[in-house]
């Protein structure tokens, strides 16, 4: 996968997090492409420890859609850091344990959106 479509889906993602009502179709044609596989790692692994928090906020900072650039800025760092220090890499198997358990109603609209554009 390049660069480019990393972070197109990433970006197509992040739309999960906003604060508004999120078009589950619009976010799955998005994904088109993508195997299955691929795009949930990188929806537990990559997009929502960057923009988790944005769906925690008293009053969240983004509410239409999350800068693509800023997005992978900041996915870059947090893989830099996994890569740096096994303290992180633990703490953030953690984190993605409990996010995989907090978002699976999110997970499950994406899954049956995409299963709705077969």
């Amino acid at each position: 996968m390049t660069r480019q479509e990393q972070v197109r889906l990433w970006a197509a993602l992040s739309d999960v997090f906003v604060d508004n009502v999120v078009d589950y179709a619009q976010v799955a044609k998005s994904l088109g492409g993508y195997e299955r596989s691929v795009i949930e790692a990188a929806f537990f692994v990559d997009v929502a420890p960057a923009c988790y928090s944005n769906l925690q906020a008293a009053i969240p900072p983004i509410w239409t859609a999350f800068d693509p650039a800023w997005l992978a800025e900041t996915i870059d760092r947090i893989h830099e850091a996994r890569r740096s220090s096994s303290l992180r890499r633990l703490r953030d198997k953690a984190f993605i344990a409990y996010l995989r358990y907090r978002l699976r109603p999110e997970w499950r609209d994406i899954e049956t959106a995409l299963a709705q554009l077969k």
